[in-house]
């Protein structure tokens, strides 16, 4: 087991305003589904100054919504170009890639029994927020490389076999939608 904040470093998002033409999408929580996955409607809403630049995303960083009830942990989604996250998120950004594959520790925060622990670190009274500390603290457990890209394998199956549950319960829908639609038609 190591702490969090041996393997990466983690910085809160940043405050910006929407801009008239924007380059840069800043991503906030209500970006991202139930799942953690970006949404296919986030668009570009802000520019960055050259003095901001340091906020911008890259490839293995890691969202935790840390502000609300819903603490998933996403991959930042940098094939959308230049990202900043907001002051929702807090952005962990593994120090060593050849140890700990950001990916697999992004699987163990979104973990059911690890988003308990993080909801139950959650401090505030009408919003609750997990604090940069506790993040700091939190511990995981460190394996070879090889069985990190086990459960990363793992975690992309469960995903994918989630994708497809989805898809057969909104076509099951639309079958009976239209049995329904040609029962009524019928009866006329």
């Amino acid at each position: 087991m190591v702490k969090l904040k041996d393997i990466a470093t983690i910085q809160t998002g940043v405050y910006l305003k929407s801009a008239l033409s924007p380059d840069t999408c800043y991503l906030q929580v209500n970006d991202f589904d139930e799942e953690g996955d970006i949404r296919p409607t986030v668009r570009p809403t802000t520019t960055i100054s050259p003095k901001a630049a340091r906020h911008l995303l890259t490839a293995n960083d890691l969202l935790l919504a840390a502000k609300g009830g819903k603490n998933f942990c996403a991959i930042a989604p940098t094939q959308l170009g230049p990202c900043v996250a907001s002051p929702s998120f807090l952005i962990i950004r593994i120090d060593d890639a050849t140890r700990v594959l950001p990916e697999y520790v992004c699987g163990f925060l979104n973990l059911p029994t690890t988003r308990q622990l993080l909801n139950a670190q959650s401090k505030g009274t009408s919003i609750a927020s997990l604090s940069k500390t506790d993040i700091e603290e939190l511990e995981i457990p460190l394996p070879s490389l090889e069985r990190q890209q086990t459960c990363i394998v793992l975690i992309r199956l469960q995903r994918r076999e989630q994708a497809l549950y989805k898809a057969i319960a909104e076509c099951r829908r639309q079958l009976i939608d239209y049995k329904l639609k040609k029962a009524y038609q019928n009866e006329r």
